[in-house]
């Protein structure tokens, strides 16, 4: 019997996602996350299960309630642990083995490959498989009935199109270029689509991703409502966060929680204070009865030390009883506050649970959810959702599973957004079939097809420098309406009056013993000295360089205490990003031959998605440093010397020795 479409695809994912875990056992070792604190929350101890509480500095991806991982203390034992809540920058653990609390460093300890494995798991149960298929181009697309309105941001005419396109089919591909108004367009979208009674699902890679879009629909009027309602949450952020919308919603509880943890404090801290006080009034009272069996002996304890437990006026009349009355009245305080313990102790149960229902709550009740791709299939507070609408943002970096996962969750439509021309997803994995079942674009995957659109006009990049980067990448698609500031920007140092710079540098490129890793000292100098100018001049500016080696030189040379305004690192950290100023240090240069940049041919290779996001982050200033004779003679016919050529023909040219 022959498996059904559906189920060929699930096994397809489920090889390459056994060849990739094979892949991070074999290189990688596993991923902490920081905890600073600890408290054990007694009112929580259920079965013989402790519970502890953990400041989290960072929120991490990773983190999120459902989650088993391990627990390591500050002496290296590691402890299995399973995340409960988090909320407030604290994360909640419950462990089956003791946890000593301690001064020291405790870490979350999660191997590489348990995302994986709980992708492996939710691929056993997608609640819409054929819109899963739809969005990999194996089902029919159909149109749906939408009502006219209109929109909230003033939109050209490719965006107005874009939105109209995905609010009336079951699939449509948003393609935004670099600079094109993806964000505001996107915005648009959700907030028709939110108009239409539809629940939306907006998920990436990135937080960063998410938090663009969630800044946008917050400016955006007809949304306001929905808002002020709490019916937002972005699961992982800082705003609009599960934890806000719990505390809005919930305020009893959450109030009803600080008083629990102030009273059991203090609670916790007189206890400590009356246990010696009784054990001296016991062993006083003990001595007095044997010295004298037919009179009462004074008092044991100092009208001082009683104070300190049972206030000033008090301790002054006790200390005037014998030690055996004593005793009694501390017992009975004893009492009272082992009674008061037991009672905020159920408050805070009380509490947590009803904040720990609350979360779900909000999730099922929420019109509009933001969420990364690994939270989407990983947290146990959406196992069960479904959506009508699924936006995939940055769809081109996402690995193909987390996308049919996505799209599996959708009633009614699927929107795949990003630009095919930019960075892909990473594997560890070089075996073919992984890379090809699992790492490809889903653009490429879909090919060209009528629900794709691409946004035509960019409002980013100085017209030298648009123009560059739609002629290579675009197919001369792009045209140009940049801000005034870019002008601004071109007009000052470094190079001032020019926006495209091809800096000629003769240097030298070298790798370390044992290091495959390139560094090149003179351009790295060079594009210090050239950032420094801008940053001068009040510019952001990003120094991109393609080898790990020589970002580390670059940001030796810019010191301790860089200048704010520079930034330097390789590519994938600029994705998403823009600065004022751009410097690519191409870093190659004689003795060595050409490496993994300068390889690269053809407008769809990676060199060319590398080159594409490192040019298109500037806004008003693009330098290039590279030696041309080099590139010409060894790399004649890459992506990059086609880069330099066209460079050059838009900008200017210059020299240093």
């Amino acid at each position: 019997m022959s498996l059904t479409l559906d189920a060929q695809f699930v096994n397809t994912f489920r090889r390459a996602i056994e060849a990739e875990k094979l892949a991070l056992r074999q290189d990688s070792g596993a991923y902490e996350v920081p905890l600073e604190g600890g408290r054990c929350l007694a009112e929580m101890n259920q079965a013989e299960k402790s519970f502890y509480a953990f400041r989290l500095p960072r929120p991490s991806d990773r983190v999120t309630p459902g989650v088993a991982c391990s627990l390591r203390e500050p002496t290296g034992l590691e402890v299995p642990v399973t995340l409960v809540q988090i909320s407030e920058g604290e994360v909640v653990l419950r462990s089956e083995l003791p946890i000593s609390l301690r001064e020291g460093a405790y870490r979350l300890i999660f191997v590489p490959w348990f995302l994986y494995d709980e992708m492996q798991k939710a691929l056993e149960n997608v609640p819409f498989p054929e819109m899963a298929l739809r969005a990999f181009g194996k089902q029919p697309v159909g149109r749906l009935s939408v009502t006219p309105r209109p929109f909230d941001h003033s939109l050209n005419e490719s965006q107005a199109q874009a939105v109209r396109l995905a609010l009336e089919s079951q699939l449509s591909i948003l393609w935004g270029p670099p600079g094109t108004g993806k964000t505001t367009t996107l915005a648009q979208l959700i907030a028709l689509l939110v108009a239409e009674g539809r629940r939306v699902l907006i998920t990436s890679t990135t937080h960063a991703a998410l938090d663009q879009v969630l800044q946008r629909l917050q400016g955006t009027p007809s949304l306001r409502e929905v808002f002020a309602q709490h019916q937002v949450i972005q699961l992982g952020g800082q705003e609009c966060s599960l934890e806000q919308v719990v505390a809005a919603t919930q305020d009893q509880a959450q109030g009803q929680l600080a008083r629990s943890r102030v009273r059991l404090d203090w609670i916790l801290k007189q206890q400590q204070e009356l246990l010696p006080l009784l054990a001296r009034a016991r062993q006083a009272a003990a001595e007095a009865q044997q010295l004298d069996l037919f009179a009462d002996a004074p008092g044991g304890l100092e009208a001082a030390d009683l104070g300190a437990v049972v206030g000033s006026e008090r301790g002054l009349r006790w200390a005037g009883l014998s030690s055996a009355q004593q005793e009694v009245l501390l017992q009975r305080r004893a009492r009272r506050l082992e009674s008061l313990h037991l009672g905020w102790r159920l408050r805070a149960r009380w509490a947590r649970q009803t904040l720990t229902e609350g979360q779900q709550q909000a999730v099922d009740e929420c019109r509009i959810l933001l969420t990364t791709l690994a939270n989407s299939y990983v947290s146990p507070l959406l196992k069960e959702q479904q959506f009508d609408s699924v936006v995939v943002e940055e769809a081109g970096m996402a690995l193909l599973p987390t996308i049919y996962l996505a799209a599996g969750r959708a009633r009614l439509q699927v929107v795949l957004v990003g630009d095919p021309q930019q960075l892909p997803s990473i594997l560890t994995s070089r075996d073919p079939f992984a890379q090809q079942a699992m790492g490809r674009n889903i653009f490429a995957v879909l090919g060209e097809r009528p629900e794709r659109l691409m946004l035509n006009i960019q409002y980013r990049m100085h017209p030298q420098i648009g123009e560059l980067v739609s002629r290579l990448f675009y197919a001369g698609g792009l045209q140009h309406q940049p801000p005034q500031e870019a002008a601004s920007i071109a007009a000052t140092a470094p190079f001032a009056g020019q926006a495209l710079v091809v800096l000629d540098l003769a240097g030298e490129a070298r790798t370390d013993p044992g290091d495959y890793s390139r560094y090149n000292p003179a351009s790295a100098a060079e594009a210090v000295r050239l950032a420094r100018l801008a940053a001068a001049n009040g510019h952001s500016v990003a120094i991109i360089a393609p080898y790990r080696k020589q970002v580390q030189r670059i940001q030796e040379l810019l010191g301790t205490q860089p200048d704010e305004l520079i930034d330097c690192a390789t590519v994938h950290r600029f994705q998403g990003h823009e600065r004022d100023v751009v410097i690519l240090d191409i870093t190659d240069a004689p003795p060595l031959e050409p490496g993994v940049l300068l390889a690269g041919r053809g407008a769809h290779s990676a060199s060319a998605n590398l080159l594409n996001v490192s040019l298109s982050r500037a806004r008003g200033k693009l330098i290039v440093i590279a030696p041309l004779d080099y590139v010409r003679q060894r790399a004649g016919g890459t992506v990059l010397a086609q880069v330099l050529e066209t460079a050059l023909a838009y900008g200017a040219l210059r020299v240093r020795p």
